[in-house]
């Protein structure tokens, strides 16, 4: 570019370069070339304005059906919309033997662990069937994820399922087909969740890592119905949900029905850090049946702590009819005796701590108890109902021992030794004594 300048300068100045230099021209040459100088700086000066001047080009146009990364890791933008979509899952196959009793009832979702209606060890007062053996892909998972702009921020949905439902149908004694279960369909926007997910209540963040595909008996493990909104605080957040109710007060005089009237009212307090989570919670629930009303209560606090490579997650929860946001006392939360409702008083609790050996391998050490307050009359009414699994229990323990290996990417394997026992005011005792193993191949 200078040269050109310095071409054009010297062409307009006239100067003949081919001709030689007399002594008395010197000055003059070192006039113009003092000019040619300031001439030259001059046009350099309006090139560099006109080029900042001159608008960005723009970048090429991307065509309507060519599909581009999402907002969600992992997603995609759908052509010709704002949304981006994301779908996850995995196969999974899982494995079961118990040394002690087991519910043969399998087709349905007692395969996993569900102490409080353990088969007694003695066949004389329930059903014990030792040395099962059970496998099964139903719990293989597939669900879906949106991201939407819109006016009033970013519109989340999740629609996900897996196929662990009741279903006798096309099972065992032909092609193992089970049914399609809902887990979760809600949707999200701002700080609005309106939808099935986990119950408010539930503390994920302190579930233990267990084989089995249900955690200790301790926790609060449902998914239902709720409209939940959150408040974001300075360090922490409160989230207060209104959810599903459903009264299970097991009515013994003949055609009185459960109902429900009123909703279950939650609240969540949650504080999260980068080294763990801290957790506490309350639910007020409505048991009702045709002759009678009582509201019961619940009471949670649950968290976890990292500590190096290793986690401690630990929780406790009780309260009075809190029924089943614990699952152990998920059939022993009510009971219609002497013309009125016993609400059953219950406290539960665990421990889990996981050791990482390595980016590849890591195990689980995990305990639990929950323990019922005695109520004779409600103990007797119960009873009388004449089903042995849902005799009422005094005591539930339960303890997981278990190694994961992730032995290739996407791909895991777990296996686990878990011991549990139940026992009930009449000293009824059920035992678990159970493998547990697992092989998970996820989409990504």
């Amino acid at each position: 570019m200078k040269l050109k300048i310095c071409a054009l300068l010297i062409a307009n100045l006239g100067l003949a370069v081919a001709q030689p230099v007399v002594a008395g021209e010197v000055e003059d040459l070192k006039v113009l070339v003092k000019q040619l100088q300031q001439r030259l700086e001059q046009l350099e000066t309006r090139e560099a304005t006109k080029v900042a001047a001159a608008p960005a080009a723009a970048p090429a146009a991307v065509p309507a059906n060519v599909v581009t990364a999402g907002t969600l890791p992992g997603s995609i933008k759908l052509p010709g919309t704002e949304t981006s979509l994301k779908v996850y899952g995995y196969a999974q196959l899982d494995a079961t033997h118990d040394f002690k009793g087991r519910n043969s009832d399998i087709n349905n979702n007692d395969w996993a662990s569900a102490l409080f209606v353990q088969p007694f060890d003695k066949a004389s007062t329930g059903r014990s069937h030792k040395g099962q053996t059970y496998a099964t892909a139903r719990t293989s998972r597939i669900g879906f994820e949106t991201a939407t702009q819109t006016s009033s921020g970013v519109l989340l949905t999740k629609v996900e399922g897996d196929f662990n439902a009741p279903n006798q149908f096309q099972g065992e004694l032909a092609t193992n087909s089970n049914t399609f279960r809902l887990r979760h369909a809600y949707g999200q926007l701002g700080n609005l969740l309106v939808g099935q997910t986990w119950s408010n209540f539930s503390d994920l963040g302190s579930f233990p890592d267990t084989v089995d595909f249900n955690p200790p008996g301790t926790t609060a493990l449902l998914r239902q119905p709720q409209i939940r909104y959150t408040i974001p605080l300075a360090t922490s957040k409160l989230a207060l949900s209104v959810e599903n109710s459903q009264s299970l007060s097991f009515p013994t005089a003949p055609g009185v029905n459960d109902f429900d009237r009123s909703p279950d009212f939650v609240a969540n307090w949650t504080m999260s850090g980068d080294r763990g989570h801290l957790s506490l919670r309350a639910v007020s629930l409505e048991y009702r049946n045709d002759n009678h009303a009582k509201r019961g209560y619940g009471l949670g606090l649950g968290g976890s702590l990292k500590l190096g490579n290793d986690t401690l997650v630990a929780g406790i929860q009780g309260g009075e009819g809190i029924g089943r946001y614990m699952l152990n006392s998920l059939v022993q939360g009510a009971t219609e005796a002497s013309n009125s409702i016993h609400l059953w008083k219950a406290y539960g609790w665990h421990v889990g701590y996981t050791h990482a050996w390595n980016a590849k391998f890591r195990s689980n050490l995990i305990a639990s108890q929950t323990v019922f307050d005695r109520d004779e009359v409600a103990n007797v009414a119960q009873r009388g109902l004449g089903a042995a699994d849902l005799f009422p229990n005094r005591r539930i323990e339960q303890v997981f021992l278990n190694t994961f290996w992730a032995f290739e990417k996407n791909a895991e394997f777990g296996l686990e030794y878990a011991w549990g026992k139940r026992t009930t005011f009449n000293n009824e005792v059920g035992t678990q004594s159970r493998i547990n193993a697992s092989v998970r191949y996820s989409f990504y």
